[in-house]
């Protein structure tokens, strides 16, 4: 610790009158001021103090200033958390609103999709149900047609009816029997017709097959692409009726089957997303 000048010193020179200030004096108090430094520096640290322990107001004054911050920080950690928390849930409010807005995007632009692509699926669906009509004509047409055909073809010209035999009295009227070679010619013919009719019978069954196999081409194609679409048949045919899948066009009564029971589909139904496309046409049995 600094000594404080002495006391005459500071007096003097608080009272000295600047008349009195000579060089010499100013000399002087230098010289002075300088001796004191100097013995100042030549003059033995002070020893340092001892260790002493704290008092017990000093440690309680030291708990309650580490208790103060803790409390601090542990404020300032709470705050910090609530903060992100508040954070947290804007940005997970911020994303919720995203998806939310990409959803509707999504949808609009599925329902906008789905207005385009019905009409094409409705011409599907209805470019099927003609194929499927002219393909069961063609069936039943087969199965009328090809029996009778069969028959002519396998009839032998030895069981055809034979031309009638001139009578007797044609003789009287000039006119003769035919003889061997005309009986020979005829018999020609009509084994040519045969040949004939064989082949028509055969053209005729294989248009028919052929016409059948083409329906049936065609509508396994239009099958594949509706399924590509998303579109699935309704199972009609032997399960009970369900309003919601089907209309009934014909009650048929005495079929010995259960009430409600679906007998025959008219029309196929389709089923699209989960949601019911167009509903099937049936027929169902009566009570």
């Amino acid at each position: 610790m600094s000594e404080s000048p002495a006391p005459d010193v500071a007096e003097n020179a608080a009272r000295a009158d600047p008349q009195t200030l000579t060089p010499d004096a100013i000399d002087a108090v230098l010289a002075e001021f300088r001796g004191w430094l100097t013995a100042l520096a030549e003059a033995p640290p002070a020893p340092p103090p001892a260790d002493e322990p704290p008092d017990l107001y000093t440690l309680l004054a030291q708990f309650t200033a580490l208790r103060h911050e803790v409390n601090l920080q542990t404020r300032a950690v709470r705050a910090q958390q609530e903060q992100n928390a508040e954070t947290l849930r804007r940005l997970t409010d911020a994303l919720d609103a995203l998806a939310a807005s990409q959803d509707a995007k999504r949808q609009a632009g599925n329902a906008a999709a789905e207005e385009q692509i019905r009409p094409l699926l409705k011409t599907l669906v209805d470019l099927y149900d003609a194929l499927a009509l002219a393909g069961r004509e063609i069936q039943r047409v087969q199965d009328a047609v090809l029996p009778a055909l069969e028959q002519v073809a396998a009839a032998e010209p030895d069981e055809r009816p034979a031309a009638p035999r001139s009578p007797a009295w044609l003789c009287w009227l000039g006119r003769r029997a035919p003889d061997a070679a005309e009986r020979a010619a005829g018999r020609a013919k009509r084994e040519e017709r045969a040949r004939k009719a064989r082949e028509a019978a055969e053209g005729v069954r294989r248009t028919l097959a052929a016409l059948i196999d083409g329906y049936t081409m065609s509508l396994q194609r239009i099958d594949r692409a509706l399924a590509q679409h998303g579109l699935e048949p309704l199972a009609a045919v032997g399960r009970p009726f369900d309003p919601e899948l089907m209309e009934v066009v014909e009650a048929v009564a005495g079929s010995g089957r259960p009430a409600g029971e679906v007998l025959g589909e008219i029309r196929r139904g389709y089923r699209r997303n989960g949601r019911v496309f167009r509903c099937a046409q049936v027929r169902v049995a009566a009570s």
